[in-house]
């Protein structure tokens, strides 16, 4: 199982403002080590949604998945957009 940790967006994201967004970074570079990585980021982002639209915040938004290569191994960046 792959180990991760939490960055913030840093301003080099390709982040729209107005649209929140979150990360993680798996520490391999093996696409079948992703998964708690990408859990953990969406996960963040509901927490930011939480207190906006409550624990459902993500049910019916469109999301942007981005994975890029990062020293440790892979950053898993997600955002959300805004309900249409």
């Amino acid at each position: 199982m792959s180990a991760m940790e939490m960055r913030e967006l840093d301003s080099a994201g390709v982040s729209v403002p107005g649209q929140h967004g979150a990360e993680a970074v798996a520490t391999s570079r093996d696409p079948h080590h992703w998964g708690r990585a990408m859990a953990v980021a969406i996960s963040k982002l509901a927490d930011q949604l939480a207190s906006e639209d409550g624990h459902e915040a993500l049910v019916g938004r469109d999301l942007r998945l981005r994975i890029t290569t990062d020293p440790d191994g892979v950053r898993i960046t997600v955002w959300c957009f805004p309900e249409e």
